[in-house]
């Protein structure tokens, strides 16, 4: 059986996706796999854990920025 389909990675992926994140495994051969989350699906993950409401999420130069502001912009 390949690794990817080893029920504790599958289990894992599930977990992952159940969070909200986009979630890609590409196996390579019987004993390695690499698990692909897309940056989005964790920007997203992250803006939904902020209650603050005027604020904004976002990746620019390596960094995940969250922009938050008082008022009108």
């Amino acid at each position: 059986m390949q690794i990817a389909y080893h029920p504790q990675v599958e289990k894992a992926l599930e977990r992952m996706r159940a969070m909200g994140l986009k979630v890609e495994i590409l196996p390579e051969g019987e004993n390695r796999a690499f698990i692909f989350i897309g940056l989005d699906s964790i920007i997203k993950l992250i803006d939904r854990q902020i209650k603050y409401p005027n604020r904004k999420t976002y990746f620019e130069d390596g960094f995940i920025i969250i922009e938050v502001w008082r008022g009108q912009l």
